[in-house]
């Protein structure tokens, strides 16, 4: 029974692990398209790093948690080169509030500050 247990819980734990593998694997593929698109196209993206100290700068703190800096194609179609505009996705803890923050990848600017309920 124990052996059955044990193998069980292997089993469980290898499948949210692939899931989550599997779910970082997109963001990867993303990523890469959006990175060799804007080197096709000679633009040049702001790095995480900077997109980061955007997001503290709009928050006013530097006690800032982030769970999720995520480089992607603001018209979620992608591969359309016609529609192709690199952002930052941020999600981020400041105290217990958790913000949602859209950077554009090329200026800096800030499409989208909301604050989650």
């Amino acid at each position: 029974m124990k052996k059955l247990c044990v193998l069980l819980v292997t089993i469980i734990v290898l499948g949210f692990f692939g899931q989550a593998f599997a779910h970082n694997d997109h963001y990867d593929h993303e990523e890469q398209y959006v990175i060799e698109e804007a080197a096709r196209r000679d633009i040049k993206l702001i790095s995480a790093a900077e997109a980061k100290e955007i997001a503290a700068k709009c928050l006013g703190s530097e006690n800032i948690r982030f769970k999720e800096v995520e480089l992607e194609d603001e018209h979620d179609d992608y591969p359309n080169p016609e529609r192709f505009r690199p952002v930052y996705k941020i999600e981020c803890y400041s105290g217990r509030d958790e913000y949602d923050i859209e950077i554009d990848a090329v200026t800096g600017k800030i499409l989208k500050f909301k604050l989650d309920d």
